[in-house]
């Protein structure tokens, strides 16, 4: 039998052969065992009227073994449930696992749990009424700033389940975080209660906060700005101030006062009324909109004096000496 013969004779049942190998192939390749080891979460419900306020862990390792097929079959939600039976006393406990906790599907055992043993102590649930804080973090944008006292939440208040040992040391609970990042506007979002044992699920219960954020004020001190004098055109007085300029802090919107310099500011002593003597004066201080004093009125001392009533200086005239002649 030549070879091209022997690979066109009867090929379609070579063709069907090949294909029921592959398929066997695959088939035993499958069924062949295999160990599977996955973290899953353990669900543990206690007595009725008592809550969990701590536990050892709350995932374990678990060692499956079965076929590649039937391992893929586990769900990815798989987790452990256990009800904690016959404890009546508060206090801590320790409790097995069994492998007979876990729901596999056929064909996986489930070989080992680690750990195999957990610890939990148990404390009486009861509720008490606490009001409600805003947990807020972060930073609003440059030039803006959050205004904490002014933040709003409906409710403000709520019913909270939780251990009598911890709610007994409450007057508040917080909210789930509120992450500000570099927002320059006023924001509403609605978040859930924090829970009170590490571990828990969050409160079913929601939370309205408004959270405002306003332009930032802040201080600046100005030195040296050079104070000016209102005089009366009618009046020939000389001024002698005891000061020429002030240092002054003033407040308000940053990027306001970021723009401002001493040529801005307008100080100055109203004298126009004022007769020959001694005065300490206020500074009035003329600021652009939005822009404010925060330091204390400034004062200057000052002395007014008639210039007509100052004695004149007299004239020396010098006697005038003959020239030489020449020669």
């Amino acid at each position: 039998m030549n070879i091209k013969r022997f690979f066109t004779h009867n090929l379609i049942l070579k063709i069907i052969s090949l294909f029921l190998a592959i398929t066997l192939w695959f088939y035993v390749a499958g069924e062949q065992n295999e160990n599977l080891e996955k973290k899953i979460p353990l669900n543990i419900k206690p007595p009725q009227g008592m809550i969990i306020t701590k536990r050892s862990t709350s995932k374990v390792d678990v060692l499956f073994r079965g076929s590649k097929n039937r391992l893929a079959s586990i769900p990815l939600d798989i987790a452990i449930y256990y009800e904690i039976k016959n404890v009546h006393k508060l206090g801590e406990y320790n409790f097995s696992i069994s492998s007979n906790k876990i729901d596999v599907p056929s064909g996986v055992k489930v070989v080992h749990i680690k750990p195999s043993v957990v610890t939990v102590t148990l404390d009486k649930l009861t509720t008490k009424w606490l009001a409600i804080k805003p947990n807020v973090e972060g930073k609003a944008g440059k030039g803006y700033r959050i205004v904490h006292e002014k933040i709003k939440l409906n409710p403000n208040i709520s019913l909270i389940e939780g251990p009598e040992k911890i709610l007994k040391g409450l007057d508040f609970i917080y909210t789930s975080p509120i992450r500000v990042r570099g927002y320059t506007r006023s924001f509403t979002q609605r978040v859930s209660l924090e829970p009170l044992v590490k571990g828990q699920l969050p409160s079913l219960d929601i939370v309205e906060v408004v959270v405002p954020i306003e332009e930032e004020f802040v201080n600046k001190n100005f030195k040296e700005v050079p104070v000016n004098f209102l005089v009366s055109s009618e009046k020939s007085y000389s001024i002698h101030p005891s000061i020429s300029s002030i240092d002054i802090i003033l407040t308000g919107r940053r990027n306001d006062l970021d723009e401002l310099n001493n040529e801005n500011i307008l100080a100055f002593v109203d004298v126009t009324d004022l007769n020959p003597g001694k005065y300490e004066l206020p500074v009035q201080i003329k600021l652009p909109n939005n822009i404010f004093l925060l330091s204390d009125v400034p004062l200057i001392k000052i002395t007014v004096k008639d210039v007509s009533e100052l004695p004149k200086r007299p004239t020396v005239i010098l006697p005038a000496f003959p020239k030489k002649e020449k020669g």
